[in-house]
């Protein structure tokens, strides 16, 4: 039944005002939700444990008996809100990408191509992560989607609408720049 409701929806939606927008996969949004349910029981049932083991401790401040669960919820609700993929939109002027603490954008007449690459993310242990690279005409990275964020024909509906190219196919490793020689 979800699969057949998942094969019905939309993979770009128009709006009132005339702009479109690329939602999430639907299976890479129930998977993060998913894992941060998990997450969040696991979490919320350890700190209450420990509240209530707590109040068997009178020694122990009632401020700090509750600050665990406290802090757990914190977490459980701001990673709720915030691990998402953005919603792509597209308007006449300018192609956005919004989530939930950040918007970038990009003026519609200098997208070049949407390029399948992989961008460095640095961190604790860099790796390389398959994204969609909004490419201008100067060949700079304007905007990056999570690349297992959208589905593919998504990703290639809204190329098509935007009416530039669709390139790459994930094995390319990007830093900077795109040779847009290079790509066609």
């Amino acid at each position: 039944m979800a699969r057949d409701l998942e094969a019905s929806l939309p993979t770009v939606v128009d709006l009132r005002d005339g702009s479109f927008e690329l939602l999430p996969d639907p299976r890479s949004v129930r998977q993060t939700k998913l894992a941060l349910g998990s997450y969040a029981i696991f979490s919320t049932g350890l700190s209450a444990a420990f509240l209530v083991w707590a109040f068997t401790q009178p020694r122990i401040p009632w401020v700090f008996r509750v600050l665990p669960l406290a802090v757990s919820i914190s977490i459980d609700l701001f990673g709720w809100y915030v691990l998402k993929a953005p919603v792509l939109k597209a308007d006449a002027v300018e192609v956005s990408s919004v989530a939930p603490m950040m918007r970038r954008r990009r003026p519609r007449s200098d997208l070049a191509q949407i390029f399948r690459g992989q961008i460095l993310v640095r961190g604790r242990y860099s790796t390389w992560v398959k994204t969609y690279v909004f490419v201008g005409r100067d060949g700079k990275i304007g905007i990056q989607a999570p690349g297992l964020g959208y589905s593919p024909e998504g990703v290639a509906e809204f190329a098509r609408r935007l009416d530039v190219p669709l390139r790459g196919d994930f094995s390319e490793k990007v830093t900077g720049t795109v040779d847009l020689s290079k790509t066609g």
